[in-house]
């Protein structure tokens, strides 16, 4: 580690170590994938490995969604239905928080005005249906505005490696 200021080895070690290490770390970085769709995936069908799977999805010219709707289908089991995988889902947690959240709001400040449980209880119930629906788009929302910010990012990699844009240069103000 050149780079490490109180490395214990010797200066020339270090000045040699730096030099090699810069142009590994350049081949290194071509070569690690970017983006997350660049990684092969982590989960697989039962009984194939991912590179099975990138493989054979590469290598399908007949593709069809009702084939993959199939496929899917056929890869559920009743462990995919356990509460503990809700929290995966993305945004389910974020929804759910808000959603509880405007329900105490609703019904304990209906309780305090209006003394009735029940009726604090059916607007703290339409409180969680509300809150789950706008935490839910909200989440959403912001998702699909980083994916479309990842997907500008990807294009403009990809322009650069072609060499159709030219860096943006930096002016210094004076």
């Amino acid at each position: 580690m050149g780079w490490w200021p109180f490395h214990r080895g010797n200066k020339s070690d270090d000045s040699s170590s730096s030099s090699s290490s810069s142009s590994s770390s350049a081949d290194q970085a071509s070569s690690q994938p970017i983006f997350l769709e660049d990684v092969p995936a982590k989960y697989a069908p039962a009984g194939q490995t991912p590179a099975e799977v990138q493989a054979q999805a590469q290598g399908q010219a007949g593709y069809s969604v009702s084939n993959e709707v199939k496929t899917f289908v056929g890869t559920l089991t009743p462990q995919h239905f356990y509460f503990s995988n809700l929290v995966q889902i993305p945004c389910f947690r974020e929804a759910g928080l808000s959603g509880f959240s405007c329900f105490f709001v609703f019904s304990s400040v209906l309780y305090v005005y209006h003394r009735s449980l029940r009726t604090a209880v059916n607007w703290g119930f339409g409180g969680l249906l509300l809150g789950s629906i706008f935490g839910w788009e909200h989440c959403n929302n912001t998702r699909r505005n980083s994916q479309m910010a990842v997907r500008l990012a990807q294009e403009r990699l990809e322009r650069k490696r072609s060499g159709a844009e030219p860096e943006p240069r930096t002016e210094s103000r004076t």
